[in-house]
């Protein structure tokens, strides 16, 4: 799954974006239409063009920046179906261009299938959405923007939230949780994703970290309102930190050179085939205090999958 950034630019600014700081945002005329469709060619032709999962070859994530903002998106959304006819497209957004209803129409419309749509919520109103997002009238759009995408998406394309999980975001889990039951309870997927304490969000770094144990424990007091969403995943998580009757949400979905595993880790934990490891991140700004090596065997049933390891577990055992 190639994360495709099509856009540098973005139109709200969150504190815990990843992206690079030095001179990212000022690089727009590296991402014009025929940069991109070079980009494609390339990748068509066996090149290695991604830095991100190139070697994989049967979906795109477009990313940015936000990529919806790109003068001429629709035009590249339109070319990357033309030319990958059958690979899943999962555009990842911020869901405020969807307001305007006609480009949600068009967006659905030109992608087919198969396509997702990621789209991250922060808060449960404006003030804690915005709090995050601190761009003014972006909770009111986002929502707008998903209500339009019920509307146009055709069967078979997805919708997901993301809930980016900092210190900040926890605050707000539980209300957050209880709007999205209530407002978006057709969303197809709910996604938690540990936070990447990486570029922009680096000088932010003491407002938002805070241990995997800690998260976790968020999402398992929220575990009842989780069950009833149609699917709920995890992103980013080592399992020794997550308590067990939550693994099998636990997907791997982190690019290798972003993950180190620790010493014990590597000698010591009997799931390590199953783990994703520690993000690098992770490491750097706290020390990764709470990885553990797992030396017992926990009441889970493995899949062999390595994206998606574990899909029962029996029992709220605790880590």
């Amino acid at each position: 799954m190639p994360d495709f950034p099509l856009w540098p630019q973005c139109n709200i600014a969150c504190v815990f974006c990843s992206n690079p700081v030095d001179g990212f945002r000022h690089t727009t005329e590296r991402y014009g239409y025929e940069d991109l469709k070079k980009k494609l060619d390339d990748y068509k032709r066996g090149l290695r063009t991604f830095v991100k999962f190139d070697e994989v070859r049967d979906y795109f994530n477009l990313t940015g920046g936000e990529p919806t903002i790109h003068p001429e998106f629709l035009k590249v959304l339109a070319l990357i179906r033309t030319e990958f006819p059958r690979n899943l497209i999962r555009l990842l957004s911020n869901g405020r261009m969807f307001a305007y209803e006609d480009f949600a129409r068009r967006t659905c419309g030109i992608a087919q299938l198969p396509f997702e749509i990621a789209v991250p919520m922060f808060g449960y109103d404006a003030r804690t959405h915005e709090s995050i997002s601190r761009t003014p009238k972006s909770f009111e759009q986002t929502v707008l923007g998903l209500k339009h995408l019920k509307k146009y998406r055709k069967p078979g394309q997805l919708v997901e939230i993301r809930i980016i999980m900092t210190k900040i975001q926890a605050r707000y889990l539980d209300g957050l949780l209880d709007f999205l039951l209530a407002e978006v309870p057709w969303v197809d997927r709910v996604v938690f994703l540990f936070e990447e304490i990486e570029g922009f969000a680096e000088q932010y770094r003491d407002r938002l970290k805070f241990t995997q144990s800690e998260c976790a424990a968020h999402i398992d007091r929220n575990y009842e309102k989780i069950l009833k969403f149609k699917e709920a995943r995890m992103y980013h998580f080592a399992l020794c930190t997550v308590p067990t009757r939550l693994w099998p949400f636990v997907w791997n979905t982190l690019a290798g050179f972003k993950v180190t595993y620790l010493e014990g880790c590597r000698t010591k934990c009997i799931y390590r085939e199953q783990c994703v490891g520690v993000h690098r991140s992770y490491q750097k700004h706290m020390a990764a205090p709470d990885i553990v090596p797992i030396t017992f065997p926990r009441p889970v049933e493995l899949s062999g999958d390595p994206y998606h390891p574990v899909v029962s577990a029996d029992g709220p055992v605790k880590v």
